[in-house]
């Protein structure tokens, strides 16, 4: 079975697009689901699975789509504020044309959780012939992985975002391989002393890798000055690997 789904698995499945050629990328561990959804995009994803290689096309990323999300909303924020625009304007990238953006994720099967309970439950221990979830995740890292390495390799961002630091050796593995990161750096974001964040980023080729918080939840992104700090910041480390 994992032979069959192995060129849909190291492809561009589980991603959402936009264009290759954008100076940013943005990268999630995998898509949301809402619940209601999940039996007819399982019976789906299982017929797409044997489908074969998910081809990597452009397009132009659909912000006005994007906004109507919360994570949208919020990385739109935070996309301003990289661009030293306040965050309230965010409802102004539904004006662009879509090529500023590339959208990805770490892993190709969607769940409402990150975590390991549903995987039986749907049956994907036989879809995929891994037991558990982190078992194929971890398989991934060997065989879907590189296939990204490479996509950043030849089209080279200039600036790619990852949301999620628990997930920081994911991203690494991700964009860079074994061999292909700088030394990462961290630095804490403080608005105030009981506001404060994490920052990881590192070089990985030509791009700046960033990897924040998750843009939710009680040690996340969660407000705007938060996320008007962090973009400052990014801007300031690009402008500072631009001068380098």
């Amino acid at each position: 079975m994992l032979d069959q789904i192995k060129p849909w698995a190291c492809s561009f499945s589980g991603c959402d697009g936009g264009n290759p050629e954008a100076d940013t990328w943005l990268c999630g561990i995998e898509w949301g689901l809402e619940p209601e959804a999940a039996d007819e995009y399982y019976i789906r994803l299982k017929q797409e699975m044997l489908a074969g290689a998910v081809k990597l096309t452009k397009s132009n990323f659909d912000w006005k789509h994007s906004i109507s999300y919360p994570y949208g909303v919020r990385f739109a924020k935070l996309y301003q504020a990289i661009n030293q625009q306040p965050v309230q304007s965010y409802r102004s990238v539904a004006e662009l044309s879509g090529e500023q953006l590339f959208k990805l994720n770490l892993y190709p099967i969607a769940f409402n959780s990150t975590a390991d309970e549903l995987w039986h439950k749907y049956g994907f221990d036989e879809a995929t012939s891994f037991p558990t979830k982190q078992l194929f995740n971890n398989w991934c890292f060997f065989n879907r992985f590189p296939f990204y390495t490479a996509l950043r390799n030849q089209y080279q961002p200039k600036l790619i975002i990852c949301t999620g630091v628990n997930y920081l050796k994911d991203f690494l593995m991700f964009f860079a391989g074994v061999d292909g990161v700088e030394t990462i750096k961290s630095e804490v974001i403080s608005i105030n002393v009981n506001e404060k964040r994490t920052l990881y980023w590192s070089k990985a080729g030509n791009s700046l890798l960033v990897v924040v918080p998750f843009f939710s939840g009680r040690f996340g992104l969660n407000s705007d000055a938060l996320l008007q700090a962090y973009g400052s910041r990014i801007a300031q480390l690009q402008a500072e690997i631009l001068q380098g």
